[in-house]
Parts: C-alpha cells; sequence; structure tokens
C-alpha cells in the first residue's frame, strides 16, 4: 500500500508581479516560515516562475506553477486560476462574462493545465447559472480570504457554498477549495486587508511534487480549511468518517465542533457534534459531503462523494 501525507498548500496567491505589496520571494519565505509545504503563485495575467540557488529554494515551499487569469473587458470580473500551466495564458478580451469564463477555462486546459472558477461572489459577478455554461473546470473556490468576496452570500444572493451545492445538484463534478487570494504582506494584517493565513487546502499526496498534488487534486483527495484539521478522513459511498484534531487554547480548553453531512440541492442529511463524526450514504443522498463548523470560527469542507455514479 503506497503511504499518503497531508500536504498544506494555499492556490491563490499575488506578488509584486501584478496586484501584492511583496516580492515573490518575500510572499514564498511568508507561508515557507509559516508551516505550508506548497505554493502556487498566481499573480494576474503573469506567470511567475522563480528561479533561485539551493540556498534560496530552501526557504521556500514547493512552488506550482499558476495564473489568475484575468478578463478585464467583462461586464463583471472573471478571474480564472490555472494551476499546472506550461506557459502564460492570455486572457479572454470578451465582454460577456460566459464567454470571458468558457474561453479563459479552455485556454488553461490548452496550456496543460486544471481551470478554477475564482470568487463568484466578487461584486456579485455572477452564480451557478452562469458557471452551468461553462464545461472543463475542475475546480471552484467555496471560500476565499480576500474581504470583498462575499463567501457568506447574503440579500437574496446565494452563499459560495450553496452556489457550490447547486453545481453537484446539476450533475457537475467540481471540488471545493478554500484559499487566501492574498496581496498585503507588509504593514497591518486587519479584516480589512488582503493577507495571507486565511483559507487553504491540505492534500493526500503520494508525493512531495507538482504532478503528485495536482494529481491528488485533480482525484478530489484533498480537504479545504480555514483552520479546522483533519487527522484521518474516510471517504467513500460506503461511510464517511473523519478525525477531527481539536484545537486546544493554551490552558488546556478544547474547541468544539459542529458537522453537517450535505446532500443533492444542499438538504441537510445528519448533524453530529463528535470529534469523530460518521455518516453512511444512501442511494437517494445523489452526493455527499461534509462541512465542519468549529467553536472558534473556522470551517473545514470535505470533497463531495457521489452516490451512484
Amino acid at each position: 500500500m503506497i503511504s499518503k501525507t497531508w500536504l498544506k498548500g494555499n492556490l491563490h496567491t499575488h506578488t509584486t508581479n501584478s496586484d501584492g505589496d511583496a516580492s515573490p520571494e518575500h510572499v514564498s519565505e511568508w507561508y515557507h516560515e509559516h508551516g505550508y509545504d506548497w505554493l502556487c503563485l498566481s499573480d494576474h495575467n503573469h506567470l511567475t516562475v522563480l528561479q533561485g540557488s539551493k540556498t534560496e529554494k530552501a526557504k521556500w515551499p514547493l512552488l506550482v506553477h499558476g495564473e489568475e487569469v484575468t478578463s478585464r473587458q467583462s461586464v463583471g470580473p472573471v478571474h480564472v486560476n490555472g494551476y499546472g500551466i506550461t506557459e502564460l495564458v492570455e486572457a479572454s478580451d470578451s465582454t460577456d462574462i460566459v464567454t470571458a469564463m468558457r474561453e479563459n477555462v479552455e485556454r488553461i486546459i490548452a496550456a496543460g493545465g486544471m481551470a478554477s472558477i475564482n470568487h463568484p461572489n466578487f461584486r456579485w459577478a455572477f452564480d451557478d447559472g452562469a458557471m452551468m455554461q461553462v464545461e472543463g473546470y475542475k475546480f471552484m473556490e467555496v471560500f476565499n480570504g480576500h474581504p470583498s468576496t462575499h463567501n457568506d452570500g447574503g440579500g437574496g444572493k446565494t452563499s459560495t457554498a450553496g452556489i457550490w451545492d447547486r453545481l453537484l445538484s446539476n450533475g457537475r463534478k467540481v471540488w471545493g477549495i478554500a484559499v487566501d487570494d492574498s496581496h498585503h504582506y507588509t504593514n497591518e494584517f486587519a479584516a480589512d486587508r488582503s493577507n495571507p493565513g486565511r483559507g487553504w487546502v491540505q492534500v493526500k499526496s503520494e508525493t512531495f511534487s507538482q504532478d503528485g498534488i495536482l494529481t491528488a487534486m485533480s482525484d478530489g483527495d484533498f480537504y479545504a480549511s480555514t483552520g479546522v484539521t483533519i487527522g484521518d478522513m474516510v471517504s467513500n459511498t460506503g461511510e464517511i468518517k473523519l478525525e477531527i484534531d481539536p484545537e486546544t487554547e493554551a490552558d488546556g480548553i478544547q474547541a468544539k465542533y459542529t458537522t453537517l453531512f450535505t446532500g443533492s440541492n444542499g438538504r441537510l442529511l445528519y448533524e453530529s457534534t463528535t470529534n469523530s463524526p460518521t455518516y453512511k450514504p444512501t442511494r437517494l443522498d445523489g452526493y455527499v459531503r461534509a462541512t465542519v463548523y468549529s467553536s472558534r470560527g473556522t470551517r473545514a469542507w470535505t470533497q463531495p462523494v457521489f452516490i451512484g455514479s
């Protein structure tokens, strides 16, 4: 049996090569110093590739090639991240949101990458209606750490998790990711600034390499988090079981957790308040995914298991 290891990474990061306030080297060092195993530098319409000495590379996480393909002519912001691309991807100049999204996804795939639809609620740009008209993307951001992304929705607009459920309920096999979308690494760290360390993924990879990480992600062998840690996980059509590693304060007080298992059309299937939540899917569920809520305000999202497919 091949052993797999959880590898922590951020998929959405900006540097001075686009609109970040720190150099690619500084950004990479920040993530390495804060326990990240790998990182994607995803500058707007720029493929940031660091070429450093052995000493310099020792200060960085494993760097995964990426770009935030950004259509600036569209009537709303259409930002699509490309992971594992082999060349710079030129953004669509279409003024139509669906066309721009479709062309960006197609160009990312043509460049050897996998596509992620970014922050649909940023400036309330689009929802699942537009996303259902586009084929080929692997991921969507269920959490984005930028303060203007409206992850939880409001005023009649659904949350990004709700958009995800609508896609899944309509037969789309899309994996959900959590990201920083970090821009601000200097001066103050505050809620109204786009700081690092807010959202990430933990990937169960066979190898510590770009190919290993992206293969595992393509297979959905990962979970997304803003602070909840899952120590072990069984996830198949027979059983979904999580082992939550509790966050512990200095005085020994542990956080408490509530896990919601969600099925087709966002229906609540089961609720657990243990640190080992378990659910056995039924053929009526369509798909099953879990969201873990911590009393500290953090969350984790597992990838959906598709029943009968």
